[in-house]
């Protein structure tokens, strides 16, 4: 879940566009909601479900379990029990690293993952989240790159077809593929017209099925995947701040400046890079 819809609970950010954090019995998330990032859940003990994209999927304790937070999802009663680690990694991060086996389109058509257990997960999120709380560069270079070797090994032990998409909750099938759309062509220019027409939708419809399950407009949703794109471009590469923003999908600089403050606590690009970048190693 997205930052600003988290339960109370103890939680490290790392600052580099998304974050690790503590989870102990959360509860009822009050509504279905989306956010645009790759969330991953492991339970030490304990139990819940999830509603998500229309389907109730279990996430069992022991389970590196990830979803794509952009298919409206709930969980159902009685809640989060029990204590955990939660992850949310944004979109632009997860697709560079091209996973094999699908496990990309997989998650887009709103498959939740779950590897079997491995006794090495919990002393290896419990140092990533350790990790996350240090100011250190060289552990954060590793958490990342950890992260990423561990969904290399989720998409090698879960191979699967592709599921086929559901639906359940009003516009959760057709807001699952809206949003698979628009993760695969945020960088492209887009209008609310074109979407639309993609899932076979008339645009209004579009914008009032999307808002009342997303909780943010589908301009909004755009914005924050092209920002969050933004951000790992000024963060691992020395590209120009212009040529950053048309890599992410603006049409100009203005409108760009203008997003990216709202969405980085008023931070400007160059500002940003220079707190978070990542010197390359030697």
């Amino acid at each position: 879940m997205p930052p600003s819809s988290r339960p109370a609970a103890t939680r490290h950010e790392l600052e580099l566009g998304f974050h690790v954090w503590r989870m102990d019995d959360a509860g009822m998330m009050a509504a279905p909601h989306t956010h645009p990032d790759i969330e991953v859940n492991f339970l030490f003990d304990g139990g819940f479900s999830y509603l998500h994209g229309g389907t109730i999927t279990p996430v069992e304790a022991g389970r590196f379990t990830v979803l794509w937070g952009g298919v409206p999802h709930q969980t159902v009663t009685p809640g989060i029990v029990g204590r955990g680690i939660w992850i949310t990694l944004p979109l632009a991060w997860f697709l560079q690293w091209q996973l094999p086996h699908g496990l990309q389109d997989r998650l887009l058509s709103g498959e939740v993952v779950s590897d079997r257990p491995d006794p090495a997960d919990g002393p290896q999120l419990e140092r990533w989240l350790d990790d996350a709380n240090s100011r250190n560069p060289g552990r954060r270079r590793v958490l990342l790159l950890e992260m990423e070797a561990r969904f290399h090994r989720l998409a090698l032990a879960t191979s699967r077809p592709r599921p086929h998409p559901h639906a359940g909750l009003e516009g959760a099938g057709q807001i699952a593929r809206v949003t698979r759309y628009i993760a695969e062509h945020y960088r492209d220019p887009l209008t609310v017209p074109a979407i639309a027409a993609d899932a076979g939708l008339h645009p209004k419809y579009l914008m009032r099925v999307f808002k009342k399950q997303c909780g943010v407009s589908v301009w909004e949703y755009v914005t924050r995947l092209r920002v969050s794109h933004a951000q790992r471009l000024l963060i691992t590469t020395d590209t120009k701040v212009v040529d950053v923003a048309l890599e992410s999908g603006f049409a100009s600089v203005a409108p760009f400046y203008q997003a990216f403050r709202n969405y980085a606590n008023q931070q400007r690009p160059l500002a940003y890079r220079r707190k978070h970048h990542l010197p390359a190693p030697a």
